[in-house]
């Protein structure tokens, strides 16, 4: 049940309605059933890995909670995360190292058929995260089984994040909460923003950016345009599933945090990941950055923590060394910043240095991003090669499928992230902003519908 299918246009009134006019002692378990429901629309026996994660995470909670003994206590966490690890790591990675390891042994290996559960990276970090903070005691455990079993399996949040900690979220879910005409407008101003940046921005480039990459031969210039729309269309899909969730989230009076600020205004790729996925950021930054280091032992520990988090989460991003490669390009770029503020020096001031650096950090991003799209290692160094290659922008534009009005259109779309910013943020909008912004929804989404172009969100395959 995609959040752009019809079914969850059905669902989310029908559950929310469900929620508020039932007593408030057991809106858990109509929000912990919606939730199964919703996982199962999916894939019903993924239902039980689920299941599974919940159950280990929340006893070893409870064992923690309880226990003094350090080596018990260690023991535990190491069990836990090896559980909730190695759960995710057989259905995500399994093949990957299989395949990793015959070819570096000079053989080859044959895929087994294993399915990966939808969102289980981001509810194994939540798992793991949760099992952490009660074992550092920054969190009290959870006696409850039916509040953390909804933390964990959350609706709007549990496909594709954010990554919510559970000192954020459980006590929002346990608390009586009240209906609100704020949490009702702003719901659905951040459900308006987020479905124009799926369905009238991120769809309509992600057209383009398919045929370029599906072309035996692109022109150099229709490589630049693909990796210029592919970042058009990654930042307004994510961006606009996390607005989505948040839309969902606030109509049943929970608050998620925001998870992007405008990242292509970043001026250094530490400033990036500040705005780029920021659950995950902060999630690699508590959980594997300090416990490696950070910046408390030396230059050389920080240097080496900080490319094994980018490693880590280009990893986590899917399995094939695209994403190693895309994490590392990132780090690589962290190290050089890191390495440059040693030295001394000085982050531009001015407004042509800023200029700059924003415009650098936007093109590293792009360059990037083709690894992150391509199939393989292959395809990417092909398409960079082509980058190299004589250029015929008409051919470009024929290769992207690029027409005129294509193109005015694209014009039209770029100014909008500051007015869907606006209109995601609490601030007044005018009601009639509310209204072109639904109106224009509707018709693309009439246009998409009657041209069999619907696309599923990227990340949910991560």
């Amino acid at each position: 049940m995609s959040f752009d299918s019809g079914a969850y246009l059905l669902f989310l009134p029908a559950v929310t309605v469900l929620h508020w006019i039932c007593p408030p002692r057991g809106r858990w378990i109509v929000l912990l059933g919606a939730s199964v429901l919703f996982y199962m629309s999916w894939n019903v026996p993924m239902t039980l890995l689920l299941g599974a994660m919940a159950g280990i995470s929340w006893l070893a909670g409870r064992i923690l909670s309880r226990a003094e003994d350090p080596g018990l206590r260690r023991g535990v966490l190491i069990l836990a995360l090896a559980l909730c690890g190695g759960l995710l790591g057989y259905f995500k990675y399994f093949n990957f190292l299989a395949q990793s390891l015959a070819g570096l042994l000079g053989g080859t290996w044959t895929p087994w058929d294993i399915l990966l559960p939808v969102g289980g990276s981001f509810y194994t970090f939540q798992a793991l995260s949760y099992v952490i903070d009660i074992y550092r005691r920054d969190l009290p455990a959870e006696g409850h089984f039916g509040y953390y079993a909804l933390y964990l399996a959350f609706f709007p949040q549990l496909v594709a994040g954010p990554i919510e900690r559970a000192g954020d979220l459980l006590p929002q879910l346990r608390k009586e909460r009240r209906l609100s005409r704020t949490d009702l407008s702003m719901g659905l101003r951040l459900l308006l923003s987020g479905y124009f940046r799926k369905v009238v921005i991120a769809d309509f480039c992600g057209a383009f950016v398919t045929a370029a990459f599906a072309a035996a031969q692109p022109d150099g210039s229709a490589v630049l345009g693909a990796a210029l729309l592919f970042a058009l269309q990654i930042y307004n899909d994510f961006a606009g599933y996390s607005e989505i969730a948040a839309g969902s989230a606030r109509l049943l009076g929970v608050r998620l945090m925001r998870n992007f600020d405008q990242p292509y205004r970043a001026r250094s790729i530490r400033d990036f990941w500040r705005r780029w996925h920021i659950s995950l950021g902060r999630w690699l930054a508590g959980y594997l950055y300090a416990p490696l280091g950070g910046n408390r032992r030396g230059l050389r520990r920080q240097l080496l923590a900080t490319l094994v988090v980018f490693a880590a989460s280009g990893l986590w991003h899917g399995a094939n060394w695209t994403f190693v490669v895309w994490g590392l390009l990132h780090g690589s770029w962290v190290v050089l910043e890191l390495l440059l503020e040693r030295a001394g020096v000085p982050a531009p001031r001015s407004r042509s240095g800023q200029l700059a650096a924003q415009s650098l950090t936007f093109c590293w991003v792009c360059f990037s991003w083709l690894f992150f799209r391509s199939e393989n290692l292959d395809q990417a160094l092909f398409l960079l090669g082509r980058l190299f290659a004589p250029w015929n922008p008409g051919a470009g534009l024929a290769c992207l499928g690029l027409g005129g009005a294509d193109l005015l259109r694209l014009a039209l779309l770029l100014p909008l992230d500051p007015v869907l910013r606006r209109l995601s943020e609490e601030r007044e909008v005018s009601d009639m902003t509310c209204v072109y912004a639904f109106l224009a929804i509707a018709a693309a989404w009439l246009l998409r519908l009657g041209q069999n172009g619907a696309n599923a969100f990227l990340y949910f395959q991560f």
